[in-house]
């Protein structure tokens, strides 16, 4: 028995399990890779999905009409500004002219 012929075997069987581990880790790290590239993928496909889908219910075809087409309403809704309604926003400016009419008001009698 040969004392440096066991160490070389042990030696070679240590760089086997450590590659197989290190070869582990890397296809582990891959598929992270792979897998964050496909959720932004499907993130901005259902960003997209969600827009059109608005695009084809602003041109008038109601959610009933698209089920009825095989389209499904999409799980998150299209990114952007919240939209008030129409009222909401006329009555805003409303109130808004009032207070500009009291400041003119206001500093036409200080100044007198």
């Amino acid at each position: 028995m040969d004392i440096n012929d066991i160490a070389t075997k042990a030696a070679a069987k240590i760089d086997a399990a450590r590659d197989a581990k290190v070869n582990a880790v890397k296809n582990a790290a891959a598929s992270g890779v792979e897998l964050q590239e496909a959720a932004q993928l499907l993130a901005a496909a259902e960003q997209k999905y969600a827009k059109d889908y608005q695009a084809a219910l602003r041109a008038d075809w109601t959610e009933s009409d698209l089920r009825g087409f095989g389209l499904d309403a999409p799980n998150k809704k299209a990114g952007g500004r919240p939209r008030g309604t129409k009222a909401a926003r006329q009555g805003k400016a409303a109130d808004e002219t009032p207070r500009e009419n009291e400041l003119v008001d206001a500093t036409a009698s200080t100044n007198m």
